[in-house]
């Protein structure tokens, strides 16, 4: 500090000792020669603005033709640069009233041509006239000071004589100039650098903006997607595997389980996965184990932010997952399990949670609607008492069988089957005796029939079987193993046996006596009549013989 004071101390003294010296030798020769000075100056500053002018224009016509909005942003930097030199070409000219008014003009021209690039937009407006109008202006202050330059220059030659201490003092003045300009360029690069920063930080907000939108349109292409292929679907297990594969799209790296509740509502069946969730649920667990279907909403299980864990894992649950209910028309329908493996993962998907509540309603909506129509179709076609098909999906079955057997030229078989003396059942011990009854009659025809065969509830205790591509010694065959396999049920209700039951079977066969299906159903119906007529309990076949008998 010491040495740094001594040696500040002597450069102010020996720049004391040459001013007093340069002074008394050059007073007259520093007039002339601040006047070139000051004209010089003022030519900078007037180059800058020609300079600054050419960058608005240069700028201006790369934005109307690329559309680069960093060619625009360089145009207005260029227009604050401007402005700048123009409130120090006003301090330079203070005692010119000539140029004053002129560097009026100029200012208005800038100020047209700062609001013209404001508004430039691609394709349309132009800064060209407002630009020649500035340099119109700016050419006459310019040649208005070299005029002055040039005399104030041949006054400065003429104090030429005083020799070197004149010299010495213009290498001095030359200094100091120089040292000026270098200040004004160290301060425009930093203006410079400071500017690039600051487009380089909003370059990178733009990019992660970009991003964050093609992400978002990315997410909705593929819901559209999986609403689209969801609406297709015609069975529940089909939809329960569209959107499990589209999650699996969405959320890459993440594994889980899509559960759905049980037809009793008591349990959540484990319905179909996607990758390896390292958390194992159990095949069919309570709702209540989970805390989403308690809640009602969905819910995280990370460790920094909850240590409860849900109560539907077989083993160690995992660190991070989201349990996600699925609720269509006021219900729950079922619950996504969603497991992350990582912190970065689970990020991740909370970042997407939207998307995901998105799919698993849309899911939900989509699994709700199949089960309703599957429970309507299967009200429509089937018995509630027995869950056999009713008479309506037998008369349609028939007439279409009927026609496959003509195409095909096949038999087929058709039988009527009644309860024998049902109505005691339903007299010695009730309703609910008789229908247990027909259920296990029932069951007893399912088991019994092969798979394409149709067995329908005619009504009351009466039942239909059809027997597609079957002969009639067949038929016959397998009516005497339905009658036998009745005989040999033992029907318990209340823990008291029922007596036995038996059923008695007409067998009709197309296209032997019978070519529509008015007329099978009426041959069975009389064999059926017939076997009661000879003591019940038999299988008769629609033939002239017996139904005469």
């Amino acid at each position: 500090m010491r040495l740094l004071i001594g040696f500040a101390l002597t450069i102010i003294c020996l720049g004391s000792v040459v001013a007093l010296v340069i002074y008394a030798d050059t007073h007259s020769f520093s007039s002339s020669e601040d006047l070139v000075s000051h004209t010089e100056e003022v030519l900078l500053n007037l180059g800058d603005v020609a300079r600054q002018l050419d960058r608005i224009e240069l700028n201006g016509r790369l934005y109307q033709s690329a559309g680069d909005e960093a060619y625009l942003r360089a145009a207005q930097g260029a227009t604050v640069v401007l402005n700048t030199v123009l409130l120090h070409l006003s301090e330079l000219l203070r005692h010119s009233s000539e140029q004053r008014q002129r560097l009026v003009n100029l200012r208005a021209a800038v100020t047209r041509l700062t609001a013209a690039v404001d508004i430039l937009t691609p394709g349309r407006g132009s800064v060209r006239e407002e630009v020649v109008n500035c340099r119109r202006v700016l050419n006459s202050m310019q040649e208005a000071e070299e005029t002055l330059l040039v005399q104030r220059q041949a006054e400065a030659e003429r104090s030429d004589v005083y020799g070197l201490a004149r010299r010495i003092a213009t290498v001095v003045i030359g200094a100091a100039l120089i040292l000026t300009l270098f200040g004004f360029l160290v301060r425009d690069a930093v203006r410079r650098q400071r500017f690039e920063e600051q487009i380089s930080d909003t370059n990178a907000r733009l990019i992660s903006t970009v991003q964050r939108l093609e992400e978002q349109a990315w997410e909705s292409r593929l819901l559209i997607a999986a609403r689209d292929e969801v609406a297709l679907c015609l069975e529940v297990k089909d939809a329960e595997q569209c959107t499990v594969r589209y999650l699996g799209q969405l959320l890459p790296g993440t594994a889980g389980t899509l559960c759905i509740t049980s037809n009793s509502r008591q349990m959540l069946e484990d319905r179909v996965s996607w990758g390896s969730p390292l958390g194992r649920l159990p095949e069919a667990f309570a709702p209540e184990s989970c805390c989403a279907v308690r809640s009602g909403r969905s819910r995280w299980r990370r460790p920094d932010t909850s240590v409860v864990h849900c109560a539907h894992f077989v083993g160690l649950p995992p660190e991070r997952y989201l349990c996600f209910p699925l609720v269509a028309h006021g219900e729950t329908v079922g619950i996504m399990y969603i497991e992350c493996p990582t912190a970065e993962i689970a990020a991740a998907t909370e970042a997407r949670e939207n998307t995901i509540a998105s799919i698993s309603q849309m899911a939900a909506m989509a699994i709700a609607g199949l089960h309703l129509r599957q429970k309507l179709e299967s009200q429509s076609i089937r018995d509630s008492g027995t869950g056999l098909f009713n008479r309506s999906f037998m008369e349609v079955a028939l007439d279409r069988e009927l026609q496959r057997a003509s195409r095909r030229e096949t038999e087929l078989a058709l039988m009527m089957i009644d309860v024998d003396h049902f109505k005691e059942f339903n007299d010695t011990f009730g309703h609910e005796a008789g229908d247990l009854v027909l259920r296990e009659v029932a069951e007893a025809f399912r088991v019994g029939v092969r798979g394409e065969d149709i067995v329908c509830r005619y009504g009351g205790e009466e039942f239909v079987i059809i027997l597609p591509e079957v002969s009639a010694e067949i038929a016959l065959e397998r009516a005497e193993l339905l009658r036998r396999t009745v005989a040999e049920l033992s029907v318990r209700f209340h823990g008291q046996p029922l007596r036995q039951v038996t059923i008695s079977v007409g067998v009709a066969i197309f296209p032997r006596r019978f070519e529509t299906a008015e007329e099978l159903l009426r041959g069975a119906d009389r064999a059926l009549y017939t076997a009661k007529r000879r003591g019940r309990n038999r299988v008769v076949e629609a033939d002239s013989d017996n139904l005469a008998a």
